[in-house]
């Protein structure tokens, strides 16, 4: 079976020490499960700005875009989604949630295992925490 690619970016979102998750609405893909903002590029559009454009989307956050950290891919009828996640923090603005979310947590980075993950998050984040390790807290 062939599939469109589809690419997409995700953002550890920081804020003063703490993580930005949000909750899937109760419909959908991976519906109520836990995942960091982002979402897929559009055509023309740039990794990079389509991953603010989907932060400010979701959350209403500003963000700066720092270092790409992690890649992952995955299924997601009709398409095989590859993407890269960043590591960003917060400039500005509350979280108010778009439609596609339910709830927001700003977590410890390690404290992502108490919440059920949508697809490919737990390697996200356990690449995050191992970023912070090698780096030594950035």
């Amino acid at each position: 079976m062939q599939r469109s690619l589809g690419v997409g970016g995700r953002a550890v979102v920081r804020d003063g020490g703490n993580i930005l998750l949000l909750r899937r609405a109760d419909r959908g893909f991976d519906a109520g499960l836990w995942e960091l903002p982002g979402g897929k590029i559009e055509t023309g559009e740039e990794l990079v700005a389509a991953l603010e454009r989907e932060v400010r989307e979701e959350t209403g956050l500003e963000i700066s875009v720092g270092r790409p950290f992690a890649t992952w891919h995955f299924v997601k009828e009709p398409f095989w989604v590859t993407g890269v996640t960043f590591v960003c923090d917060r400039l500005s603005g509350e979280v108010v949630l778009s439609r596609e979310h339910s709830e927001h947590a700003w977590i410890e980075p390690g404290a992502y295992g108490r919440y059920p993950l949508a697809t490919s998050m737990e390697g996200q984040l356990g690449a995050y925490l191992a970023l912070l390790a090698e780096t030594g807290g950035m």
